[in-house]
């Protein structure tokens, strides 16, 4: 059978893996922009709408009024991120 030259297969190899190193790190770029923004949102909450004050028994009301509004627009995957972003502040 035609198969074709080894080297024309090493080379459709070599070509693939740099396309996918560069979405690789165009993909680690978008996620670090999208998770500051998210982060910047959290932290700039209070400013965005009207929260209740903290309490002994909620220390963070910004963050559960974030959190179910999130849980409202019905984007699990969204949520998810916000969920741990808040996480990793309260750390």
């Amino acid at each position: 059978m035609n198969e074709p030259p080894k080297r024309d297969i090493l080379l459709l190899e070599l070509e693939r893996e740099r396309s996918i190193r560069r979405t690789v790190r165009l993909l680690y770029a978008k996620r670090s922009r999208i998770r500051d923004e998210i982060d910047r949102l959290v932290s700039h909450l209070s400013l965005l709408v009207a929260v209740p004050r903290k309490t002994v028994e909620d220390p963070q009301p910004e963050s559960d009024i974030l959190i179910e509004a999130a849980k409202r627009i019905n984007d699990p995957v969204f949520t998810d991120l916000l969920v741990q972003i808040i996480r990793e502040r309260t750390r």
